[in-house]
């Protein structure tokens, strides 16, 4: 749904992502949205830069040739049901959507960020802190997901945009929400078998919060090594009980990769779990958060931030000359610089902690 949806062209050499122009057969708005550009294609659908306001928005449209097959309408609704009810925390917010249209569509925020599979092809691996960084940030990002009894189903690093503020995971078009039936078949491997634990691969039914939190640990295997932990070319080879390739794992990320991608879901761990075990690891280090304007990772990743960020994908309509002042990952200056006089990181994290462990019933 953002910038790291669907096949998209980067300018060479960096992680920035260039707007694809229109073409004769695109549509020149919908809905009320301006589009201006493609910004990708997925499987169901294109994904188009929008403006309905000075607010960019990332609008999804269904294939013609899928618009009038049932099994796709339903599974379009269900990820617009998936977006709805994850509303933005750690993901790209709802902004409106028609599933009934000739052509369902659906508008979400725009994401200005680069996807983490893009930073690694062009930067290379992350750092062992970087790692405890996207591990705190996809932990917390799947303890919301899973509180509204929703499965994301297909977290990797093509998922994962990295921005300044933290992390957002996208994508989901192949998730589950309870009560919503119909969708997966046991002969239908739904995911991405480098990241995807083996009793999804072996019946997409059994996918389960543990199995999210499989794709979480070999999600950061591939962040930190710079390849996947399995290179399986069928469904039969990830079912079976193989030895991930940990290669490059720095020794501190052992354990708690180990465990996460542990072949019986019951022995992996639960997103809080990975969640406070980051977070422990990135206060000790004593990283305070109110003196770093970007997050623990390598310069060359920071560069790639920096350079994406000042690449607006395309002109963005004149503003009200009274907006605030913006810094350049969103916030206000005058929030950043409350947020730079705000507690120590390890006192703010403690807390937060402490306030998931009543939030998740620990």
């Amino acid at each position: 749904m953002t910038t790291g949806t669907g096949a998209s062209t980067r300018r060479p050499g960096t992680g920035v992502q260039v707007l694809q122009p229109l073409g004769a057969t695109d549509p020149q708005q919908i809905a009320g949205f301006r589009l201006v550009g493609r910004l990708g294609r997925g499987a169901m659908g294109v994904v188009y830069l929008g403006y309905r306001s000075a607010r960019p928005v990332a609008v999804k449209v269904i294939k013609p040739a899928l618009a009038d097959d049932p099994y796709f309408r339903r599974r379009f609704a269900q990820e617009l049901e998936a977006i709805r009810r994850v509303g933005g925390f750690h993901t790209a917010a709802l902004v409106d959507a028609d599933p009934e249209a000739a052509q369902p569509w659906i508008a979400t925020e725009y994401v200005h960020a680069p996807s983490l599979l893009a930073l690694i092809e062009q930067h290379g691996a992350v750092s062992a802190v970087g790692a405890w960084w996207l591990a705190a940030g996809l932990a917390d990002a799947l303890m919301h997901i899973h509180s509204v009894r929703l499965l994301h189903r297909d977290l990797k690093p093509a998922n994962v945009l990295v921005a300044s503020d933290g992390v957002r995971v996208i994508d989901f078009g192949i998730s589950h929400v309870s009560g919503l039936t119909g969708l997966t078949t046991v002969d239908a491997a739904l995911g991405t078998l480098a990241y995807m634990a083996p009793e999804q691969a072996a019946d997409s039914r059994r996918a389960s919060e543990a199995a999210d939190v499989y794709s979480l640990g070999a999600t950061l295997v591939h962040a930190v090594t710079g390849h996947v932990p399995f290179h399986a070319q069928s469904v039969a080879q990830r079912t079976l009980d193989v030895e991930p390739d940990l290669e490059g794992l720095p020794a501190e990320l052992h354990d708690l990769v180990a465990h996460t991608l542990a072949f019986e879901a019951e022995d992996r761990p639960t997103a809080q779990s990975v969640l406070e075990e980051a977070m422990e690891r990135l206060v000790d280090q004593g990283l305070p958060i109110g003196s770093q304007a970007y997050p623990p990772l390598p310069a060359a990743f920071l560069a790639g931030l920096r350079e994406h960020e000042a690449a607006p994908p395309a002109p963005v309509p004149t503003a009200p000359a009274s907006r605030p002042a913006v810094h350049s990952f969103g916030l206000p200056q005058q929030e950043q610089s409350d947020r730079a006089h705000a507690g120590a990181w390890a006192e703010r994290w403690r807390d937060r902690i402490s306030d998931r462990r009543a939030d998740y019933g620990g």
